[in-house]
């Protein structure tokens, strides 16, 4: 973060960042925005009989130009940002690594950056926009066909999470003996996925076979995986309800079935109600 650099003058070209990290750092810039100083003194030179220099208005009427202090030169935000790799024409070269500065013809340089014929700005602008809607974005494209894919994966989710939260609050297993299709009983994840299913036609048509075969989320390690999130908000929530009071931490042993040792680990406190709160954060494994 210390490369990034709201001046454009002071900046570190792109191609000089490696490429594992090139895309957080547009996406940083494109957060902060091109660099206008309004109400900035700019400065003023003498060209023969007049003086001249960078105009504030220009700022508002071209919304990729930012203005370099250091250097007292014009750059293009988006050019800077999606410039194509070894391109030197001057044009682009001015707008991003020298810096514009001939005031004098500068309202009809902007111009002509913009409408250029080799369609390198247009180019750099839309690369932008597309960065910053992946949704417009090839990649996007070829990933996900469509939103309503998006919306049965959303509605799909929502629901195998519902099932996890309810068997997490009861305390109750997830898996039985058997959990194949031919199986009477195959535990209680999936028997309640399917009494989920027969109760509700929109549940049916995005899960169960209705789903495509890779995602169904029914596995063992998407299981443990919702278990773990939830595990997890579980956990920042009581922190966040206890804030910065005063609180008690109660160590216990217990041994599960298998005859482990365990430490359960509990936090006592006071709410803003007056009544004494204790939240079981969780249980470590000790030898």
């Amino acid at each position: 973060m210390d490369d990034i650099v709201a001046d454009p003058g002071l900046r570190k070209p792109i191609h000089e960042f490696h490429p594992d990290i090139r895309d957080d750092v547009r996406r940083a810039y494109l957060q902060m925005g091109p660099c206008k100083p309004f109400g900035h003194n700019f400065p003023r030179k003498q060209e023969k009989s007049q003086t001249r220099g960078f105009v504030e208005s220009w700022l508002g009427k071209f919304d990729w130009l930012e203005y370099s202090v250091h250097k007292d030169a014009a750059y293009c935000f988006y050019c800077y940002l999606f410039k194509p790799p070894r391109t030197n024409d001057f044009g682009n070269v001015a707008f991003t690594k020298a810096g514009f500065n001939n005031w004098r013809n500068g309202l009809d340089a902007f111009k002509e950056h913009v409408q250029s014929i080799d369609r390198y700005h247009t180019n750099a602008r839309r690369n932008a926009v597309a960065f910053k809607n992946p949704r417009q974005s090839v990649a996007h494209v070829w990933n996900v066909k469509g939103t309503e894919e998006e919306e049965q994966y959303k509605t799909r989710m929502t629901i195998i999470l519902g099932i996890v939260r309810f068997l997490l609050l009861q305390a109750l297993a997830f898996c039985g003996h058997d959990g194949s299709a031919t199986s009477s009983n195959r535990g209680n994840f999936l028997e309640m996925l399917e009494w989920y299913r027969k109760k509700d036609p929109n549940v049916a048509s995005v899960t169960g076979e209705n789903a495509p075969g890779n995602n169904q989320m029914t596995c063992p390690e998407i299981q443990k995986d919702l278990v773990r999130a939830c595990a997890e908000e579980t956990s920042k929530a009581i922190k966040t309800d206890m804030e910065d009071r005063l609180f008690a931490v109660l160590v216990d042993e217990s041994r599960d079935a298998s005859i482990k040792e365990q430490m359960a680990v509990i936090v006592r406190y006071v709410n803003d109600q007056g009544h004494v709160i204790e939240r079981f954060l969780g249980i470590q494994h000790v030898s």
